[in-house]
Parts: C-alpha cells; sequence; structure tokens
C-alpha cells in the first residue's frame, strides 16, 4: 500500500511538471480553450452597471432614412457637432475619419446659390468667389470642430496603402501622451505596438480638433477583440487611442505614462490609474452587450428631440451603426458588435476606475494553481477507486472553477482556467492507468493465492476489496478449525496407494466445499488433516457460529459418506474437529519465493489442542467456550470438561458440538439431562450420586463418550479422590 501512494505521489509530481512544461509553451490549442473560457466568464458575469455617462450617437438607419445617404454633407456634420456644443456634452469622440475633402456639392445648396447669384447680378470675380464658396463644407466643419474646443478625431493605424510621413507627424504632434517618463535604455526596442502608417482625416480637420486617437483594434487569433492597446509608438512619438483622448477631454486630467526597459511601468489619466500590460494593452472589461449604452439616433440630434435636458454633461461617441456603414467586430459576448461601444466600454471602465487585468505576476499564480490542483489529486486519489477519485476530482475543478470565478467578478483578475483545470484531468487519466494496472496485478495476485482456498465468491469480494487483505500480517479475531481423520494411519496401511488417493480425496473435496460454502479459508492440507479459519480475510462477526455449522455439516455429510463406502467395502472414515475463537495473526507468511496467506497465534494452537482432546472424551467435535458462547444461539451443545491442556496454565471450559439448533437426535435429546445432572454432581465431588446419572445414560446410549469417561472417573475417585484443592479442573497429559 506505501509503495501504491508513493507512487501515485510520484506520477502525479511528474504529470504535473508535464503541465508546467505545456504551460510554458503556450501551445496554441490551449489559448485557444483559454479565450473560450475567458469568454464564458464574460458573458455568465452577464451585463454590470453602468454609470450613463455616455452616449453613443448613432448614424442609424432612422438617421440615414431621414438624412438621406452617407456620407453626409460635411456641413451637415458641422450641424451634429453644433447642435452637441448646445447641448453642453462634455466630449465629443468620432469614430469616423475623413480622409478626402468634400468635392460634392448639394443640388439644394447649389440651388440656394444661384438664386443668390441672379439675385445681386454678381460680376466675373464675385461668381468666381461665389462658386468657392459653394466647396466650403469643409471649412464649415473644421469651424465647428474648432468651436467645440471639445472634439476628439479617430484615426486608422497602418493602413496598407499608405506610409506615415512627417506631415502626419505634424498633425499628431498635439495628439501624443501629455506626460511621458522613460528609465530605459532608448538604444533598445521597446515591447510597444508599432505604428507605421497611419489614415488620418484632412488636415483641416485634423488641425481643429482638441486630439486625435486611433480607432484601430488587434483582434486575438479567434477574431475577438479582448485586449486594446492603450499606446503605440513610431520611433519617439507614442500615442493614445480615442477612448483615452475622449476620456481626457471629459475629465480634463493630463495623460501619463512611465516605460521602462522592459515596457510600460504604469498609466493613469489624472489620478486614475489604468492597469495595462507591459506593451501597454488594456484589457476590455465589457459591461455587457451590444447596445448596453444608450444609442441616440443621429437625427434626433440634429432635429432637436434629443437635446440639453438628455446630453449636457454627458460624453458622447459618434459612430455608424447602420447596416453597410457600421464598423463591427466580434466582443466575447458574440459577433455584430459595434466598434464604437468597444471604445465607450474603455471609458466607462476608466471612469468607473473598475478593470479586468491580467498581470504578469498571474503567471505565478497560474503555476500555483497548476501544482496545488495535480498534487491535489495525487494525494487524494489514491485512498479511493475509480469513482471515488472521480468525485473528488469533480470537487476538485468545480472548487477552482468557483475560485477561478470569484477572482474574475469580484478582483477583476483573469487567471488562467484550462491549465489548472487540465492538470486535474491530466493527472486523475494518469492515475486511473495506473491504479487500473496496479489493481488488475493485485487482483491476479489475490486470484492466484486465494483461489485455492477460497470460495470462488470470496475471492471475487477480495478482489473487488483488497482493503479486506493487508499483507504481511494483521492481528484479528478469528475461529480457527483443525480436523483429522481417526486412526488414517491404519487405514493407509491397508489400501493401495490409488485407492487411497481416491479415497482422500473424495472426503477433502466434499469436507473443503462445505468450508467454502461457508466462506471460510482454507489454510492448508496435512495429508488427512484440514487447517481453516473464519473471519479472514474477509470480516464477518458470525465466524464462530459459521465454523460450527460447518462442523456439523461435515459430520453429517461424513456419515452418508460412510454408507457409500460401506456398501462398497471400502473402510469407513471417521473425523475429530478442534474449534476455537480467539485472536490471532493473519497474513501473507513464508519466504521471499513462497507465501501462504495462514494464521499464528495461541487460539490457533488451542484449536489443534482441542481436535486432540476429542480422542479422550471419545467425542467427534470439541468446540472452546470462547467460541460457544458466540454461537449459541444458533447450535446445540453441552459443556463436558473444564481442562488444562498442554503448554497453557489458564484452564479451558470446553463443550461437544450435537448439531445445529433444535436439530439433535431423539437420543441425545433423552440422554442428556441425565448427563447434565451428573456432571454437576460431579463438580461437587458426589461421585456416587454422579456415577449413577452417567450410569443412566450409558444405559441408552452405550456409546456416549463423555458418560462413559466421566462414569470412569467417578469409579476412581471414589478410591482415590482428588485433593482438597482440587478446582474441578482436569490437566491433559499429552497434546
Amino acid at each position: 500500500m506505501m509503495k501504491k501512494i508513493i507512487n501515485s505521489v510520484t506520477i502525479s509530481i511528474f504529470l504535473t511538471l508535464a503541465s508546467f512544461y505545456f504551460y510554458s509553451l503556450d501551445l496554441t490549442v490551449f489559448q485557444q480553450l483559454e479565450l473560450k473560457a475567458y469568454d464564458l466568464k464574460v458573458r455568465i458575469r452577464g451585463e454590470r452597471p453602468i454609470t450613463n455617462k455616455i452616449k453613443i450617437i448613432a448614424i442609424d438607419e432612422n438617421s440615414l432614412t431621414n438624412e438621406g445617404r452617407w456620407p453626409w454633407s460635411r456641413r451637415k456634420m458641422a450641424q451634429l457637432v453644433d447642435r452637441l456644443v448646445e447641448a453642453n456634452v462634455a466630449s465629443i469622440g468620432f469614430d469616423i475619419f475623413f480622409p478626402e475633402h468634400e468635392n460634392h456639392i448639394s443640388p439644394e445648396r447649389f440651388e440656394t446659390g444661384i438664386k443668390q447669384q441672379i439675385t445681386e447680378k454678381m460680376n466675373a470675380e464675385e461668381l468666381v468667389n461665389w462658386y468657392k464658396n459653394l466647396n466650403d463644407s469643409d471649412q464649415h466643419f473644421a469651424k465647428s470642430i474648432e468651436r467645440s474646443e471639445r472634439v476628439t478625431l479617430g484615426f486608422f493605424v497602418n493602413p496598407a496603402d499608405k506610409k506615415l510621413n512627417s506631415s502626419d507627424l505634424e498633425q499628431l504632434d498635439f495628439s501624443q501622451y501629455s506626460i511621458v517618463q522613460r528609465f530605459d535604455d532608448r538604444t533598445k526596442p521597446l515591447p510597444l505596438r508599432q505604428i507605421f502608417s497611419v489614415g488620418l482625416s484632412i488636415p483641416e480637420l485634423m488641425n481643429a480638433a482638441n486630439a486625435a486617437g486611433y480607432v484601430s483594434f488587434v483582434p486575438e487569433m479567434d477574431g475577438v477583440v479582448r485586449w486594446v492597446p492603450t499606446l503605440m509608438q513610431h520611433d519617439e512619438y507614442m500615442f493614445p487611442p480615442l477612448s483615452l483622448q475622449v476620456a481626457r477631454e471629459a475629465v480634463q486630467s493630463p495623460l501619463a505614462v512611465n516605460i521602462y526597459e522592459f515596457g510600460v511601468e504604469k498609466m493613469a489619466l489624472g489620478e486614475i490609474p489604468i492597469p495595462v500590460k507591459e506593451n501597454g494593452d488594456i484589457l476590455i472589461n465589457y459591461y455587457g452587450p451590444a447596445l448596453t449604452f444608450d444609442h441616440i439616433s443621429a437625427t434626433d440630434v440634429l432635429t432637436g428631440k434629443v437635446g440639453q435636458e438628455e446630453l449636457s454633461g454627458k460624453i458622447v461617441l459618434v459612430g455608424a451603426t447602420a447596416a453597410g456603414i457600421h464598423d463591427i467586430h466580434t466582443s466575447p459576448f458574440g459577433p455584430l458588435f459595434p466598434g464604437v461601444e468597444i471604445h465607450a466600454n474603455i471609458m466607462e471602465s476608466i471612469l468607473q476606475n473598475d478593470y479586468l487585468m491580467r498581470p504578469e505576476w498571474l503567471s505565478i499564480l497560474d503555476l500555483l494553481m497548476i501544482a496545488v490542483s495535480g498534487l491535489f489529486l495525487g494525494l487524494v486519489s489514491q485512498k479511493y477507486k475509480a469513482y471515488g477519485a472521480a468525485t473528488f476530482l469533480a470537487f476538485g475543478m468545480l472548487g477552482y472553477l468557483a475560485f477561478d470565478f470569484y477572482l474574475f467578478t469580484q478582483k477583476g483578475l483573469w487567471v488562467n482556467t484550462v491549465y489548472p483545470i487540465f492538470t486535474q484531468l491530466f493527472v486523475y487519466s494518469g492515475l486511473i492507468l495506473y491504479h487500473f494496472g496496479f489493481e488488475q496485478r493485485e487482483k491476479r495476485f489475490i486470484k492466484g493465492a486465494f483461489s485455492q482456498y477460497l470460495a470462488p465468491t470470496v475471492v471475487n469480494q477480495l478482489v473487488d476489496n483488497p482493503d479486506f487483505l493487508k499483507l504481511g500480517g494483521e492481528r484479528r479475531e478469528i475461529t480457527a478449525f483443525f480436523s483429522d481423520v481417526a486412526g488414517f494411519s491404519s487405514i493407509s496401511e491397508k489400501l493401495e496407494p490409488e485407492k487411497l488417493v481416491k479415497l482422500l480425496n473424495d472426503y477433502l473435496t466434499k469436507m473443503t466445499d462445505i468450508i467454502l460454502k461457508y466462506e471460510g479459508t482454507v489454510d492448508k492440507f496435512e495429508g488427512d488433516a484440514i487447517i481453516a479459519f473464519f473471519g479472514a480475510p474477509l470480516i464477518f462477526k458470525d465466524h464462530a457460529l459459521r465454523s460450527c455449522l460447518v462442523s456439523v455439516e461435515m459430520q453429517e455429510c461424513l456419515e452418508i459418506m460412510r454408507t457409500d463406502w460401506r456398501a462398497q467395502g471400502e473402510p469407513e472414515l471417521f473425523m475429530r474437529i478442534g474449534v476455537n475463537t480467539g485472536p490471532a495473526v493473519v497474513g501473507n507468511m513464508g519466504s521471499t519465493t513462497r507465501l501462504d496467506y495462514t494464521m499464528m497465534g495461541d487460539s490457533v494452537n488451542l484449536a489443534a489442542r482441542l481436535e486432540g482432546v476429542n480422542k479422550q472424551y471419545k467425542t467427534y467435535t470439541m468446540i472452546s467456550e470462547s467460541t460457544y458462547e458466540q454461537a449459541k444461539d444458533g447450535i446445540e451443545a453441552r459443556e463436558v470438561d473444564l481442562i488444562r491442556v498442554v503448554g497453557k496454565r489458564e484452564p479451558v471450559r470446553i463443550y461437544e458440538l450435537l448439531g445445529k439448533k433444535g436439530e439433535i437426535d431423539a437420543t441425545m435429546k433423552q440422554t442428556l439431562p441425565f448427563f447434565i445432572e451428573g456432571y454437576e454432581l460431579y463438580k461437587k465431588r458426589e461421585w456416587n450420586k454422579s456415577a449413577e446419572f452417567f450410569e443412566k445414560v450409558l444405559a441408552i446410549n452405550s456409546e456416549d463418550g463423555p458418560s462413559l469417561t466421566y462414569f470412569e472417573r467417578c469409579i476412581t475417585f471414589q478410591v482415590h479422590p482428588p485433593s482438597d484443592d482440587w478446582d474441578g479442573v482436569f490437566s491433559m497429559g499429552s497434546k
């Protein structure tokens, strides 16, 4: 058992170390599973309360129906900005960019201009200026942006068809981080996301805006947007995303970042810390599925249906949500998630100072959880079978998942879900395979060791419950059984070897079958002698009764066999049995090359002595007082004597086993009262009266051995009485 425990722990440690190795490899399959587990945690957590400070101004289907198809005139966009300023919004972010000048003149604008030209009768110079003014929408929009002093424009990062140039950098210079402190070797590259090219709005708009921020996202391998870079680098330039720029404008606090040689050390918006990875990425704390934030149709703002009452002091993000022009991504809540709402989730998280985090030190916690998961299974599973270990596996996984979900929902920590669960399954599977092989080997050993002296049903129980079997010796209360054929030596001399073997085999087979019927253990055969015991390796409380019932049935079976032998002219066999109940050592004993499951102890020796005591009383089955006391409710027996066997100082009260309860023959029923009375008088030293009762027994049954023995003693004691200090104990002179 200790070897099994050591091996189980060793296997657990080895498989746990293997999990560490897999963790270090960061295999794609585990990455994908972990991402799915993260998404599931986000969905189970569900919607979270928001501050209602952020509003989405949506260019939706309703807006396109009422205001015309996209793209709208820059004058309409200017009108939208003006309406938002009138509503006293805190900050405006455009998740839209305007890369080209507007060359389009709307029919309405052209018609108005023509009427003006006809009315005013313009000359050539005035007509040229008039035409130029017809196309001043970009300037009009730029002026609205500049007047508002609260607009942040979005720009795209790394479009394939454009390279970053000095003009782009000049336009973006005002949009860098407010404070950048670097504590690194500037000759070494930083692990930050790089900007190689940008897609900007036209210069007039960029120069008019308070700030600009990139609107690009970096989906993971499965296409889901979970992280957003809060900082992207080009040479010495450090740029924030649209969400941080809009939040900065709203709270009027600087964006600060500290950078050291391994990347971003810390980041903050004023006094609000922003937890990011060393590469500057922030984990998006999604507050719910799409439409968690209020969407206000842009046409309602343009027409004045929504104004200061709903928008005063709010942060607004303008974005396209209508089919065909929308910016759609996949979030943990599913596909069709508007990009503008991703920015809203980031800002909400910053405003609430409420983040989901995956700091670098969590890798240590991951490894600790992997170790605990693996060793937990290793320590508990070796004590239980597959089903029991599976229960602990289930509790272990559920316990870890609960711990994982608690850290996620209450502490905002994303600990690894997959590897600790995988480790538990991995270790469990390894241990089950090992235990299966170990148990199969153990079962083969048990079957090989016990099938020759245990009933098949008992062997099967041992195979299913090997804990009943403690190899190497165990102290246990059992009932020892010894039997021997009376006068077998003289019988064997008269028979030919072949006949002797057949006779003995028939006898031993029938007797053994009865022992196995009562789930006894056949210790060994010594010639004609049978040595057996009850109560080991299987434990049952009625082992004393079983041994007595076996003794009765064996004597009954032998009587039937004698009838057959008599008819065949074969010699008849008579069997003497000794039974005793008491503590003994049982277990596999022997040499390193030959082991037997056997018994040892004084109680075993006494059973052997009782088998020989039958000769003294001319009986065939003798049991000790300890056996009688445990079996008396199921047997018939008579007290025979109080004896002191060779090698024992304490006397033993012995009983002759007469039969099963209520099944003694008529002769015994008739003589038993006489015997009991005679025996009581014998103990009182009334030899004459005692002898009379034994004589009555012998008159009915002249072959009653105990009565004959006591009658002879009474005659002897009448002439030579025992000493005055006689205690009624009869000392046996031989084994």
